[in-house]
């Protein structure tokens, strides 16, 4: 039987194809690769080493200074080393036995009450300098002073160590307060009058190019400089005490200096700080009766038996908050708002936030797209009516990110005591 040439035909086409079809992929092929990894870091402050003043040798005068200013004895105060526990037990806020001491000195003279607590306080997870101690160390973010049963005339001081936890420096940027009546809606007399406080804090300084400790902030110096009445501050013990009427409202953010702690542990660089809270003695009765001597006509109920509380927060940034360096460099030219690109020339067209490219077709059909993202070619198939979408690469958007104004929101973090005072605490 013949054979059909025809089919013969046919299949050596298919057959051809078939070969023309696998050395279409036959192509030789690479590819490169860029893969970017990033982690972040903590950013945290904390409370530690809260104790009664005075617990190193180098924040006190040798026990000539004082603790307690209280009236009792010829000396009328306690010594600045009376409660020194120094490195041996971090957690505590004093040396052990030393507060019975003082309320045996006390007994029939007065009954005032006091204790310094690190609130809803965890353990250290990170060793801070050679000092602090991760798993064994308490740490806090809020500190709670409490004095009861005062009188005019008694003080006491109070320290902390403030250390930073994350792995980015922090910068004490604010100190923001704010007192209030201890017992919700109950009176607090003029307690705010008659309640003052002294804040000094200073940054510990171990960098082997450095020695000493250098000044943070002085409350009493910064309300002075910014314009305060010199009777809103009062003296105990060669003090200045600041009353709490002129806290509410302070702006002390311009007079804070030295506010960068370093992070742990390449540092042992942190803030000591140290508080005070005094009772106004008011001798000359312009809140009380005063003395017998000189009587005056005033209401001693209004600071008798009343409570206070203050509340201090300070505020912090990550230290390159506000910092921006500007200039850019190369990488500009890729920016979403960038005018021109390398190799593509100037752009005719602009990017509202649509994925599609602007194009002006030509009669014939073809046309050139362009993109503010990104280069890009707009093909046509030769529409009559001579318009055609641009293909793009650029932001789908067509919106610039840009720089950042340094970090303006950064990171940030609040560390606050609340202290409570008065005649007699309520509960």
């Amino acid at each position: 039987m013949r054979r059909s040439r025809r089919n013969t035909l046919v299949g050596g086409v298919v057959a051809l194809g078939l070969v023309l079809s696998g050395t279409a992929y036959a192509y030789w092929t690479d590819s490169l690769n860029v893969t970017t990894k990033a982690t972040t870091g903590d950013f945290g402050v904390k409370f530690v080493d809260l104790g009664l003043y005075g617990q190193y040798g180098d924040e006190t005068n040798k026990g000539a200074g004082w603790s307690i200013v209280d009236g009792i004895g010829d000396n009328s105060y306690v010594g600045d080393q009376f409660f020194l526990r120094g490195a041996s037990d971090y957690n505590i806020i004093a040396k052990p036995g030393s507060i019975d001491a003082y309320k045996e000195r006390a007994k029939g003279s007065n009954n005032v009450d006091f204790n310094a607590e690190l609130k809803d306080k965890e353990k250290l997870t990170k060793d801070i300098g050679r000092a602090y101690k991760k798993a064994v160390t308490d740490a806090s973010g809020k500190v709670v002073l409490t004095v009861d049963n005062m009188y005019p005339g008694y003080a006491q001081a109070f320290r902390s160590d403030i250390v930073n936890v994350g792995d980015i420096a922090a910068k004490l940027s604010n100190i923001k307060f704010e007192s209030k009546n201890l017992d919700g809606g109950k009176e607090s007399g003029n307690l705010d009058e008659m309640i003052g406080v002294a804040v000094f804090l200073h940054r510990e300084q171990y960098e082997p190019n450095k020695t000493g400790n250098e000044p943070t902030f002085k409350l009493a110096k910064a309300l002075a400089d910014n314009g305060v009445d010199s009777s809103k501050f009062f003296k105990v013990g060669g003090v200045d005490f600041v009353r709490l009427s002129a806290l509410n409202d302070a702006d002390v953010k311009a007079a804070l200096q030295n506010n960068v702690i370093k992070c742990a542990p390449a540092s042992d660089q942190r803030l000591d700080m140290f508080v005070g809270v005094a009772m106004d003695p008011d001798a000359e009765g312009k809140f009380t009766t005063g003395t017998v001597e000189d009587r005056k006509d005033n209401d001693d109920k209004l600071s008798q038996g009343k409570g206070i509380q203050l509340s201090m927060d300070l505020l912090w940034d990550q230290f390159n908050a506000g910092k921006d360096a500007g200039n850019g460099n190369i990488l500009v030219n890729q920016n979403a708002d960038s005018s021109s690109k390398p190799g593509t020339g100037s752009s005719t067209g602009s990017s509202t936030g649509s994925s599609k490219g602007s194009s002006t077709g030509s009669s014939k059909g073809s046309s050139t797209g362009s993109s503010t993202g990104g280069s890009s070619v707009g093909s046509s198939t030769g529409s009559s009516t001579g318009s055609s979408t641009g293909s793009s690469t650029g932001s789908s958007k067509g919106s610039s990110a840009g720089s950042s104004a340094g970090s303006s929101a950064g990171s940030s973090v609040g560390s606050s005591f609340g202290g409570f005072f008065g005649g007699r605490r309520r509960r």
